[in-house]
């Protein structure tokens, strides 16, 4: 009878997909020893019961156009946003795919707002070489915005552990005039970071993670400190005022990059903010209603910064 019970239970465990699919994650979590469990005070995994109970301080900071520490260098950016008007007027992007052009604003990953300014920028800095940490469709903008404006005169490295959706998505001929680098950044040898210029750009779109041996880590311990003067970076998925969105933490995102991202600019006189479109966006949300309107059909979150001195 025991016998017959525990292949009964055993069976209706395996031919219950709900009860099956739970009964597998709990042994692959047993598997990772974890000195405490997420949610406690030490461990890295937030506790959701206490953002619920403090949430809307915690989501409301961004109504106050200050972070204590940081220049968000303000005038300059909506100086920037004058210049950036100017090249919104050419963009050549529509919301489908066009049979000429690899990007296109409806995709799932890098739409309006942060593919305008990545557009707007490449105009602005007008870079001899591009690095891309990660790759899809901000690869695409980088790739057209180099053939239209620039004569496919720009060098375009991307360094993508995963490149099989950049494959897909470029073009055949592509292949010989950039270089995919299918390994890990901490793999790099990180003297190809030292060869920016003033004028070029890397662009940074990482795991979010900044944990042991992470690529979050070995971009500022390792790659930011050894930049050249001018360069310019970008950081992808960090919104005002270094916060992530609430229904992104609720749906158990544990990212830091954007802490890592606060505590490095505050005092730091060696980067200025260049462009923070979140920031602009929400305080200054007419101006692009008026001149960059796009913008707000996915107002995205990227940062642009650049390095203003060495040390």
């Amino acid at each position: 009878m025991k016998k017959n019970l525990k292949g009964t239970i055993k069976e209706l465990f395996y031919n219950t997909p709900y009860l099956k699919q739970n009964f597998l994650e709990l042994g692959k979590l047993r598997l990772y020893k974890t000195w405490v469990p997420p949610g406690h005070f030490y461990s890295p995994i937030p506790s959701l019961t206490e953002i619920k109970s403090k949430e809307d301080e915690i989501f409301s900071k961004h109504l106050t156009k200050k972070v204590s520490g940081i220049d968000l260098n303000e005038q300059a950016q909506l100086e920037l946003f004058e210049e950036f008007s100017e090249y919104y007027l050419s963009l050549p992007f529509t919301p489908n795919q066009q049979e000429n052009l690899r990007y296109f604003y409806e995709n799932i990953s890098y739409s309006y707002s942060d593919a305008i300014c990545l557009y707007c920028m490449i105009n602005h800095a007008k870079p001899k070489k591009i690095i891309e940490v990660g790759s899809g469709y901000s690869s695409c903008l980088i790739l057209d915005t180099n053939d239209l404006l620039f004569n496919s005169s720009i060098t375009c490295t991307f360094i993508e552990p995963y490149p099989q959706l950049l494959l897909s998505l470029i073009k055949e001929t592509d292949k010989n005039k950039i270089e995919i680098v299918p390994t890990k950044l901490q793999s790099v040898d990180i003297g190809k970071f030292s060869e920016l210029n003033a004028g070029d750009i890397l662009f940074i779109d990482s795991t979010h993670v900044s944990k042991v041996d992470s690529d979050v880590n070995h971009i500022f311990f390792e790659i930011l400190p050894l930049l050249n003067k001018g360069v310019y970076i970008h950081f992808h998925d960090i919104f005002y005022p270094f916060e992530y969105p609430r229904e992104w933490i609720f749906e158990g995102r544990a990212w830091n990059e954007a802490y890592m991202l606060r505590a490095f600019l505050q005092y730091n006189r060696n980067y200025e903010i260049v462009f923070f479109n979140t920031f602009l966006e929400l305080f200054h949300q007419d101006k692009f209603i008026q001149r960059m309107p796009l913008c707000m059909k996915n107002t995205g979150g990227s940062i642009w910064l650049k390095k203003i001195s060495q040390i």
